[in-house]
Parts: C-alpha cells; sequence; structure tokens
C-alpha cells in the first residue's frame, strides 16, 4: 500500500497491561497491508514498568521509548513523539486499546492518496459508534465535542484517534496544555481533515485518566483555541472586563474624594475619570491587546485618554438621541438611554483603543516587524 514508514505514536502512563497486546497487532495488522511502521513510546515514568515492557519489544519489533521524568501530560508526550518520529506520516493513539488498531490502515488511505492532511477516527459519523462504554462517558464526550463546535465542523474533535502528514506542523505553534493535541492541530494548522468511522472500546486494563483536573485542562485548552480563533471578539470581551475594574475605580475615587476630601463632586468626578482611565490604560497595555506592551508611552498614553474622551462624548449624544426623541426620558427609561450610550462607547472605545492607541501606529521601532 505504501513504501513510506509510518510512526505510530502511544503516548502512556501505567499501561503495562496493554502493551503487550496492541504492539504486537499494530505491527501485524500493518504487515498485513503492506506498510512499514515504527512504533515510539513516550512513557510518562510510569511506576508499573510500562517503559521497560516497551524496551523489551524494540528486540522484536522497530520500537522506541522516550521516558519523560520532569514533564507530564499527554499533549507534551504527543508532541515529543511528533518530533522524535522518521516517517512524514505519523498516527497518534491511546495505548489502552479504546482506538482500534484494525482502523489505523483506513486512517492513513486518505493521507497517503493526498487527499487529506489529517484524518481523525469518529464515533459519530456512519459506522462509528462505542462498545461497552457507560452513559456516564458517552454524554461526556459528546458535551465536550458539542464545546468544540465553535472552533471545528469535525463531528469527533475529542476522540484522540488522529493520523497526521508531518509537514503541514512546519510553521504552527502549538501550545497543547490539555490532552487535546488533535483539536489544537486542526484549528492552528487548517489542515483537510476526512474523518473516519471507528469503534469506541472502553479500556478493559488499567486505570481510566480521566478526571476533574482533566476536564477543567480542557475547558481551559478550549478558551485558549477560541481566543485564537476569534482574537477581536475575546478583545473586546476583555476590554469590557477591564471597563467594569475601572467604572468600580471610578466609582471608588469619586466617593472618596467627596466624602473624605470634602472637593466638590465635578472636580472629584474630573480626579476620578484620570485615574481610572489610566488603570484602564495600563490593564489593556499589558493584558487586552497583544502589541499594546510594544507602544511607545508618550504617543499611546495621551491618544488614549482621547479615545475614552471621545466616548464619553459619543455616550452622552446616544443619551441624549434616545431621551429627546425616542421617550427615553420618561420614569426610569434613562437608565436604559444611559445602557445602551455606555455600549455604543464602549464599542467605540475598543475600536479607538484597538486600530489607534494599541496599534502599529505608534510601536517602538524595534517591533514594527511584528
Amino acid at each position: 500500500m505504501s513504501k513510506e514508514i509510518i510512526s505510530i505514536i502511544l503516548p502512556t502512563y501505567n499501561e503495562a497491561e496493554n502493551l503487550p497486546i496492541i504492539i504486537p497487532r499494530i505491527f501485524n495488522i500493518l504487515e498485513k497491508a503492506r506498510i512499514g511502521a515504527e512504533v515510539i513510546v513516550i512513557d510518562d515514568n510510569s511506576p508499573d514498568g510500562t517503559a521497560e515492557i516497551a524496551k523489551k519489544f524494540s528486540n522484536k519489533y522497530p520500537v522506541k521509548v522516550h521516558i519523560r521524568k520532569n514533564k507530564r501530560g499527554l499533549g507534551t508526550a504527543i508532541l515529543m513523539g511528533l518530533q522524535m518520529t522518521r516517517g512524514e506520516i505519523c498516527v497518534v493513539m491511546d495505548a489502552d486499546l479504546s482506538h482500534p488498531v484494525e482502523a489505523i490502515p483506513d486512517m492513513l488511505k486518505p493521507i497517503i492518496e493526498k487527499k487529506a492532511d489529517v484524518t481523525l477516527g469518529s464515533r459519530y459519523i456512519k459506522g462509528g459508534g462505542f462498545q461497552d462504554s457507560s452513559f456516564i462517558r458517552k454524554t461526556i464526550s459528546k458535551v465536550a465535542g458539542l464545546l468544540a463546535r465553535g472552533i471545528t465542523t469535525a463531528t469527533d474533535p475529542t476522540g484522540g484517534f488522529m493520523a497526521i502528514r508531518k509537514s503541514i506542523l512546519k510553521d504552527t505553534n502549538l501550545n497543547p496544555i490539555s490532552w487535546k493535541l488533535p483539536l489544537e492541530i486542526i484549528v492552528k494548522s487548517r489542515p483537510r481533515v476526512v474523518e473516519v468511522p471507528i469503534i469506541f472500546t472502553t479500556r478493559q486494563k488499567g486505570r481510566s485518566k480521566l478526571n476533574l483536573k482533566v476536564g477543567l485542562k480542557y475547558l481551559q485548552h478550549l478558551f485558549n483555541l477560541h481566543c485564537y480563533k476569534f482574537p477581536t471578539i475575546f478583545e473586546f470581551f476583555k476590554f469590557c472586563l477591564v471597563g467594569l475594574v475601572s467604572l468600580l475605580i471610578d466609582t471608588a475615587v469619586l466617593i472618596s474624594c467627596v466624602e473624605l476630601l470634602f472637593l466638590d463632586p465635578r472636580l472629584s468626578a474630573v480626579f476620578a475619570f484620570i485615574v481610572a482611565a489610566t488603570v484602564n490604560y495600563f490593564l489593556n497595555l499589558f493584558w487586552t491587546f497583544k502589541i499594546g506592551k510594544f507602544t511607545i508611552f508618550r504617543y499611546s498614553y495621551p491618544t488614549f485618554i482621547l479615545v475614552r474622551l471621545l466616548g464619553l462624548c459619543i455616550r452622552i449624544s446616544t443619551m441624549h438621541i434616545l431621551i429627546e426623541y425616542t421617550g427615553m426620558g420618561k420614569g426610569h427609561l434613562y437608565i436604559l438611554a444611559s445602557l445602551i450610550g455606555i455600549f455604543v462607547a464602549a464599542i467605540f472605545n475598543f475600536l479607538g483603543s484597538k486600530h489607534i492607541a494599541f496599534s502599529k501606529l505608534f510601536l517602538r521601532s524595534s517591533k514594527i516587524k511584528e
């Protein structure tokens, strides 16, 4: 079928009972399909002797074993495996026999025939499914996949069974904070993806690694990937959070000046605006906008303050229009008019900050190319 060497990556932790089954099965299946292969075992220093068992197979099969003592985690293990492989086409799969070894040739075919860059084993297309899985496990899998729908159209992006042509990762910066590196690859490298039906089987030996900590890591990973795919939306979200913090600071300074320093409320409002706007500036500088910290302060700060002042004018103008021409001056509707004015001003402030105050217009010369 192929003259290429195919690399099979098996990340492991306490899989001593499963390796004696899965490694021979991999080579038997690929030999029947006339596919040359190597197996890369990345072990996170398993206390049950997983690495030692894997090394014994290197006398009979082309098996490499790497033991990681200081760094743990499935995502980084897969990444290390990809760096160690000889093959241009790699398969990533669990070592617990939950992914069907028999499906490997079908996973490889679209990539070998150059019809895809990545193939995913899917439990949710025709021919796929579960075997011996509990209702809870199925539900967790389904929910995890649905949460990823905003960043991929794949039916089963969290299954973990993947084949990939390594060359698509050449200029891709991967940061696998959870075990779902395949999902990150799909989002960041934008490959041609083909899904292959698989029957997912619940592990028979050893213990599952799925727990609350793993789930929280996945949610964090999802958030990061959404930020990567929709950066402007999340910049605006962070900008609004900073604005909320600034509003609280503005109010605290105003009350302090009036109640403690006995200043006129109008003068106090000026001080409150300056303090809150300055805090707002630095929070956006270092947190909201990616290139903000590279801008020149003496230009970006006054521009930011000017944008905020214009935003204040837009808020007041919006309120005036709504109160005068839509009847929002009656009763407590002025509150709604104020909220609408704040929202319109927030959009203006965000766009002005992003495209002027924290833009390439005021970048330090050493960062012009960034």
